[in-house]
Order: C-alpha cells, then sequence, then structure tokens
C-alpha cells in the first residue's frame, strides 16, 4: 500500500498535519524527535487491517506549524494532540509514544484517563525535569548545541545510526536518517524545550489503563534499566525485550514491531 497521503487541518491558528489508514478502533502513533509521520509508513499499511491507524506530524515537525511560545511545554502538545482528535472525531483511543513523545502520550492519558484504551511506551525518554537546576540546563544545551553545530543533515547523518541497532539493515537505516534528515531545526528546539521541563514519572501512576513498555536491546538512548524502572512505576504494565533492534524498532524490524503491537493490542481491545 503507498503511503497515505498527508492531511491538514487548520486549528486555533496554527495546521496540524497527519496521516491514517483503516478503520476501526483508533490507533494514535506518535514519532520521536527525529521523525515524522513517515516514519509509521510501515504500521500505517500492516496494522491499517484492523485498527484505524493515525500518524501524527507532531507540532514544529513535517507539514505541522510549530508553537509561538519557544518553550513549549509537554501540555502544549497534549493539547495539540487532543485538538487534532477532536477534529477527527475520536473518542477513546490506544496511544504509542515513541521516544520523546511517550512523555506527550503520557499527559495525555493522564489528563484524558477516560478516552484512553491503552498505553504504549515504545522506547520512550523520560523528561529532564527531575534534574536538578543546572544539570538540567546543561543537558538541554549540550543536545541544543550538537544539532545546531552540525545541521540536521549532517546530525542525522551522524546521530541516527550511533542509535539504532549494528545488525540493522542499510535500506531500514537509510530511511530512518533520510526522515530525520528533513527535522525542522525550530521543530527541533521546541521539543528539546519540552524535553528540558517534562519529567514522566509525574505521570505515570496516574495512568490507570493497560500499559505496554517496549525496550530495544541495542537502544543506547532508553536502555532496559530506565525502560523497567518506567514499568515498575505504571500500575498496569507489561514489559517486552525486543533483540535486534535499537532506537528506532519500528523502522528497523517492522515485522516484529507490528506483531508485538499486535497482539498487545488483540488483548486489551
Amino acid at each position: 500500500m503507498p503511503t497515505p497521503a498527508l492531511q491538514t487541518a487548520l486549528i486555533a491558528g496554527k495546521v496540524l498535519a497527519w496521516r491514517e489508514a483503516g478503520e476501526g478502533d483508533a490507533l494514535v502513533l506518535l514519532h520521536g524527535i527525529g521523525g515524522s509521520s513517515e516514519s509509521w509508513e510501515e504500521q500505517l499499511d500492516q496494522l491499517s487491517d484492523r485498527y484505524r491507524v493515525i500518524a501524527w506530524d507532531m507540532p514544529g515537525y513535517g507539514g505541522s506549524d510549530g508553537f509561538d511560545s519557544s518553550a513549549p511545554t509537554v501540555d502544549d502538545y497534549a493539547n495539540s494532540l487532543m485538538a487534532l482528535l477532536g477534529v477527527l472525531a475520536v473518542e477513546k483511543v490506544h496511544v504509542l509514544g515513541q521516544s520523546i513523545a511517550a512523555l506527550v502520550a503520557a499527559r495525555f492519558c493522564v489528563r484524558n484517563p477516560d478516552r484512553i484504551k491503552s498505553y504504549i511506551f515504545a522506547h520512550g525518554l523520560t523528561g529532564l525535569g527531575g534534574l536538578d537546576d543546572e544539570a538540567r540546563e546543561i543537558a538541554k544545551n549540550g543536545r541544543l548545541e550538537v544539532f545546531k553545530t552540525l545541521g540536521p543533515k549532517r546530525f542525522a547523518r551522524e546521530k541516527g545510526p550511533a542509535i539504532m541497532s549494528s545488525s540493522v539493515s542499510e535500506v531500514a537505516r537509510e530511511k530512518a536518517v533520510s526522515i530525520m534528515a528533513k527535522v525542522n531545526p525550530a521543530g527541533f528546539c521546541q521539543a528539546v524545550d519540552m524535553l528540558s521541563t517534562a519529567d514522566l514519572f509525574e505521570d505515570t501512576t496516574s495512568i490507570i489503563a493497560p500499559a505496554l513498555v517496549l525496550c530495544g536491546a541495542d537502544d543506547p538512548i532508553a536502555p532496559e534499566p530506565v525502560c523497567r524502572s518506567v514499568e515498575a512505576a505504571l500500575p498496569n504494565a507489561q514489559f517486552r525485550l525486543l533483540p535486534g533492534v535499537g532506537h528506532y524498532s519500528a523502522t528497523e524490524n517492522p515485522p516484529l514491531f507490528n506483531k508485538i503491537i499486535s497482539s498487545y493490542l488483540g488483548g486489551v481491545s
């Protein structure tokens, strides 16, 4: 199936973009800081036989406008997601957040508990909000400096392969790198600002819906100890360790990723 066309809506003066395919229960896919709705090509194809799969371009990414504020919060991103799902007339959702988007998905769950069928933490980040002010600024500025020094294309080429498994195919590696190379610098900087103030563990104990924690065995960004700590903090979570993948399992090994997601959702739908 060809990748679904990008759709857009004007919401409160801002363009939000998404792709979707299929019918049934809504499965909302939120990409990470180096992704876009294009990151979910295989999921839009393979999971749409059973679900209405919705993959957005996070504000500041792809076809979506960024925020007016230079320092948006996780609530701002969650509000944008709520607005988009309102336009799409989606009531109850399975929500999957990959990498930085795990923070957005978690906040959305906390603010909309009656609308959540399940929460999936896919190689997620837990945020810098739990650090002291000095450590948080150092971590934030370090991320921004590297990106600004290298620029999107060089950043993607140098940093992308390093967070994937060494065993990933060249095709999958190039796909992830090519998507990362398109990242809008302003959107990236806003996402880092959100990461710097967010703390996943402020939200985890309030997520009572069924949850799944996915961890790539070769992921240097969200390693197993971090993912295990998230599993322990969620009241109703399962844990799956995915062998032979790093931070982008949906791209690195789509058949494995899709099989695990399908099996999990089949048990909670």
